[in-house]
């Protein structure tokens, strides 16, 4: 049986200092709309479909939160890890119904990411939270139409 007003928050920690400014963001956010939230964390933002999907298996949660961050490098990988991460995200979320605020910043600078994960500038650990707050009531709008 799931319990009501509970989100989990999926965190990819290869970037400490990114995603602890995505989590305080998204963190605060929940507290804020009186939600109860349980966090994850996992090495990279690949595995973060993967966790996901455990998480929406339990049947524990109205929603999810998923941050982290992939910074381009000189490589392909970066492209191959950023688009392996949303489809995944994307396409566990839609298999499962299931409302996700998506917080995987994929910049092509630490300073971008760091503008963008800061809850002094765009925090968009919070944005991630109203996205997926906003999918809940929609969902719920529609189980009870």
């Amino acid at each position: 049986m799931k319990k009501s007003r509970k989100v989990i928050i999926v965190e990819a920690r290869f970037y400490l200092d990114i995603s602890d400014q995505l989590i305080m963001g998204a963190t605060q956010a929940l507290q804020e709309n009186n939600y109860q939230f349980e966090r994850v964390e996992v090495p990279g933002i690949l595995e973060i479909p993967h966790a996901l999907k455990y998480a929406i298996e339990t049947d524990s949660y109205d929603g999810g939160v998923v941050v982290g961050c992939a910074i381009k490098g000189q490589t392909d990988h970066y492209e191959h890890v950023c688009n392996q991460a949303m489809t995944g995200t994307q396409t566990v979320a839609l298999m499962y119904n299931f409302p996700i605020g998506n917080a995987i910043l994929t910049c092509p600078s630490r300073r971008l990411a760091e503008e963008r994960a800061s809850t002094k500038d765009l925090n968009f650990g919070g944005k991630a939270v109203a996205a997926a707050l906003k999918l809940i009531k929609i969902k719920s709008k529609f189980r009870n139409a």
